[in-house]
């Protein structure tokens, strides 16, 4: 059996895309599936991962050009040094740009994508077309080769689209229109809908149609057992409150400084305790840094290679998960399953009632504040330094590993060949 899968990313790029796209092939090929992968070749981007292996057994990798704004970047600057332009522009700028697209700014990749998927089919036969998304223009391009081609599609939607409550990345009414007449046309051509989130899934049900309740399934990001293999907690000197990843959109740590800053102006805040941030991130979290008022206590780690990072998790004191409260209901980010893999303690400033605070409490987890309240934080902050040498057995349900997850995805889709 073979897939057409499409990704916009995928190694050497890094980040959370990456790792679920990577991770989905990688297991769909050993349990026997043939795969021909279609992503962009080489784009300016702000993190890359030379750890994970782009060329899998029974995966062949395609790389096309594009005409988005990063490739084009690239293009410009050639085999240069990563010029930072991307974490060194302010995020207003950016969506302003971002907004000037149709669907996304990432749409000039389309007719690359549909000319070598079209190659691609036009000489051998495939039983699917799977489609990771964002970019949703991807989805575009992998709807049209569906048509064209009568093979049915597989849409894996990673984040919200038009139901994204709290960030409008369309620029006009008629971006909008568009965007949503594609959503649409794309969920009633897909056989099998795959959400990386329960929210996305049931919110997607409410607002396109009860159909979709029996031709959908969430399989959620989970950790790979197989990157934890044989490591050891990395070195950390004293109590390490760790973030991992980016900041973006309407997250932000000011009113987590503003909590630090309180309990180390009333003498409560441990002498050992730092703040580090490992990932690469954009000029506003700096500028919020330097304005913290707690600057000393903060470090800024650049990205690491995936398992150094795991290793780094493994030795913090505690974690810390940041979702703003505007957010949809089943807004998740991927590194809470490591962190759940970890069994470390999680300061998770999330809505209090969303999808990632009921995974949290499920395994045992109750250090929850909304991100935007600086009194439950510093609550949060003050149980939890007070609760440092209490053991807490906290639950890792396997069922929510990649392998695991991926095995339901496996059942699935050859279900869907079979029918």
């Amino acid at each position: 059996m073979r897939i057409l899968y499409i990704s916009y990313f995928y190694p050497p790029l890094g980040g959370p895309a990456v790792l679920r796209n990577h991770s989905i092939v990688k297991y769909l090929a050993r349990s026997g599936w043939e795969i021909d992968l279609i992503t962009v070749k080489d784009p300016e981007y702000y993190y890359y991962d030379s750890s994970l292996d782009a060329e899998l057994p029974g995966v062949n990798v395609h790389r096309v050009a594009s005409a988005d704004p990063m490739s084009l970047l690239r293009r410009i600057r050639g085999k240069k040094k990563q010029s930072g332009i991307y974490l060194n522009t302010p995020e207003k700028y950016k969506l302003a740009i971002r907004r000037l697209f149709p669907i996304d700014d990432k749409i000039g990749w389309l007719p690359y994508l549909i000319r070598k998927g079209k190659e691609l089919l036009n000489s051998q036969s495939y039983d699917l077309i799977y489609v990771s998304c964002g970019p949703f223009s991807s989805g575009i391009g992998a709807s049209r080769l569906s048509e064209k081609y009568g093979i049915p599609l597989v849409y894996d939607a990673r984040d919200y689209w038009n139901l994204l409550s709290d960030y409008d990345l369309q620029g006009t009414i008629i971006h909008r229109k568009l965007s949503l007449y594609w959503e649409k046309r794309i969920l009633r051509r897909s056989k099998l809908f795959v959400s990386a989130t329960e929210g996305i899934r049931s919110d997607s049900i409410k607002a396109f149609g009860g159909d979709l309740a029996n031709k959908s399934l969430t399989i959620y990001n989970g950790w790979d057992e197989e990157e934890f293999e044989g490591l050891e907690p990395g070195d950390t000197e004293g109590f390490e409150l760790a973030y991992f990843g980016n900041i973006y959109a309407r997250r932000s740590f000011k009113h987590f400084y503003l909590a630090v800053k309180r309990l180390k102006g009333e003498g409560k805040l441990p002498p050992d305790v730092s703040i580090k941030l490992y990932g690469n991130f954009n000029r506003e979290a700096q500028d919020e840094i330097r304005e913290s008022g707690i600057e000393e206590l903060i470090e800024i780690v650049p990205a690491l290679a995936h398992r150094e990072a795991l290793k780094r998790m493994l030795g913090a004191g505690a974690l810390m998960l940041l979702i703003n409260s505007s957010s949809p209901w089943g807004t998740l980010t991927s590194k809470l399953f490591e962190y759940l893999r970890c069994r470390k303690p999680i300061l998770a400033m999330v809505p209090i009632d969303n999808e990632a605070a009921v995974l949290l409490r499920e395994c045992g987890h109750d250090y929850i504040a909304p991100m935007e309240s600086v009194e439950s934080i510093y609550q949060q902050l003050k149980r939890l330094f007070d609760e440092r040498g209490v053991h807490r057995a906290y639950l890792v349900p396997t069922d929510l590993s990649r392998e695991e997850q991926i095995e339901r995805l496996d059942e699935r889709l050859r279900a869907l060949v079979s029918s």
